[in-house]
C-alpha cells in the first residue's frame, strides 16, 4: 500500500523526518534520487538526520557508522543494516510503500 507522506520533494541534500504509524523516518533528496529509511541509528538509536549525508551514505552523528541509501548496507559488520523503504513521486506528491 502506498502512503503519502510529504506534499513536496525535499531540497537536494535536505532531511525531511516523518513519522507515518508509528515509524520515525526521514526523506532526503541525493544526488537527484529520492530515499527513505529508519531515522534510527540500528547501532546506538540515535535520530540519523543529526548526522550527515556524503556520497550515496548517510552518517551517524554519534559514531560515524555509515550507511548506504540504496541498500541500507552499514560500513562495519558488527552493526546492523539501516531499514530502506520504496518511495516514489507522483505529481510533486512524496509516497511511500508500507
Amino acid at each position: 500500500m502506498w502512503v503519502k507522506i510529504l506534499d513536496k520533494e525535499p531540497k537536494e541534500g535536505e532531511m525531511v523526518e516523518v513519522v507515518i504509524e508509528g515509524k520515525d523516518l526521514f526523506v532526503t533528496l541525493n544526488q537527484g534520487n529520492l530515499y527513505c529509511a529508519d531515522n534510527r541509528c540500528p547501532h546506538e538509536d540515535i535520530k540519523l538526520t543529526l548526522g550527515c549525508l556524503k556520497d550515496n551514505r548517510i552518517k551517524c552523528s554519534l559514531h560515524g557508522f555509515s550507511f548506504d541509501l540504496i541498500t541500507g548496507n552499514s560500513t562495519h559488520k558488527s552493526v546492523d543494516n539501516l531499514r530502506i523503504y520504496p518511495i516514489k513521486q507522483e505529481n510533486n506528491k512524496i509516497y511511500l510503500k508500507l
